[in-house]
């Protein structure tokens, strides 16, 4: 009788090669330019200033240090977490977990639920807040129809990244959780703007890594 062997992707079994950490940089890259197009154009239009990436690097670093980072070196920060740094943590976490989309999306789901439950409780929801949870649960959701598990997985990233950059970095930095007390508009058009920057960033590495 032949055992049957579990052949596991060679990326899993060793560090990345130049190439794909190449390809890693410039779907990060494609992904930052996705970003900042909505960030500097597309949020101005809507809430009359753009999304400040930088200023939260910035506000992060003095709440922690009490430095004042020069504004040059913090957009040089976001420029280098958008194009280095969250690619590198998407190879890794997509590589060296197994189902780990799924767990992504269930968890920003859940903790966002219960941050808005908890707000319901003591009377500080808002109705944009209820249709920006109505419209996570959609875009979450998607995955149980999505016959495409790139797209899925990758929209899954986007999410994470959204959470990752207000739900833990911003309460680090000394501000509102997902900002959302600051009514929720600033929070929403961030979590469209890295749908978009996740997407675009995993979505180009992946593409280019098959065709490669």
């Amino acid at each position: 009788m032949i055992k049957s062997i579990s052949v596991v992707p060679a990326e899993r079994l060793s560090p990345p090669s130049f190439g794909t950490i190449g390809r890693l940089f410039i779907g990060g890259f494609a992904g930052l330019m996705s970003w900042e197009i909505w960030a500097r154009f597309v949020t101005v239009a809507v809430l009359g200033g753009p999304l400040e990436p930088a200023g939260l690097v910035t506000s992060l670093v003095q709440h922690w240090t009490g430095y004042q980072m020069p504004r040059l070196a913090a957009e040089a920060a976001h420029y280098s977490i958008g194009i280095v740094g969250y690619p590198v943590a998407y190879f890794v976490i997509s590589r060296g977990f197994r189902h780990w989309a799924p767990a992504l999306d269930a968890a920003v789901w859940a903790i966002f639920t219960v941050f808005l439950v908890h707000s319901l409780l003591n009377g500080t929801t808002t109705p944009f807040m209820g249709l920006f949870w109505i419209i996570v649960t959609v875009v979450t959701a998607t995955r149980f129809v999505n016959r495409n598990a790139l797209i899925a997985n990758c929209l899954s990233w986007g999410s994470f990244t959204w959470f990752n950059a207000l739900g833990i970095m911003a309460p680090l930095a000394g501000l509102p959780f997902l900002l959302m007390e600051w009514g929720g508009a600033l929070s929403f058009m961030s979590y469209v703007g890295h749908i978009i920057y996740g997407f675009t960033a995993a979505y180009v590495f992946e593409m280019w890594r098959r065709r490669s």
